[in-house]
């Protein structure tokens, strides 16, 4: 049976400004690099990679995410309420649009926001 996600590869328009916002800002940690070809990160605390890969050859120049494709809506992650708020803040302080909420059952905090490439998250409070 399965114990959980391996990794998610995000194919991304520009991988250095990718690895500085998952890197960075975000604090995932380099598990493997491959200098142009791909990077892989493991999400903090956590046995899950998340690989980073320029767009595939075809993809139309100045491509974007969007959930109104086939595919991925988004990713959610969890988290503790207080790395939930921390998140927020390090967004906002680094003019990542971030909009801090409750779930819709008004229980759990979360915060939503979007990478360089549009791609949405999600943290949530566990």
């Amino acid at each position: 049976m399965p114990t959980g996600y391996h990794h998610i590869t995000l194919n991304v328009t520009d991988l250095g400004r990718a690895r500085a916002f998952y890197e960075g800002l975000l604090g995932f940690g380099v598990d493997q690099d491959f200098p142009g070809e791909k990077l892989r990160l493991r999400m903090p605390g956590t046995s899950t990679r998340l690989v980073l890969r320029p767009v595939l050859p075809g993809t139309p120049a100045g491509d974007q995410f969007t959930e109104f494709r086939v595919g991925l809506d988004h990713i959610a992650i969890g988290g503790s309420r207080e790395e939930v708020h921390r998140l927020a803040q390090t967004l906002r302080a680094a003019d990542v649009p971030a909009d801090l909420h409750r779930d819709r059952a008004g229980q759990n905090a979360m915060v939503t926001f979007r990478d360089p490439d549009n791609i949405q998250w999600e943290f949530f409070e566990d």
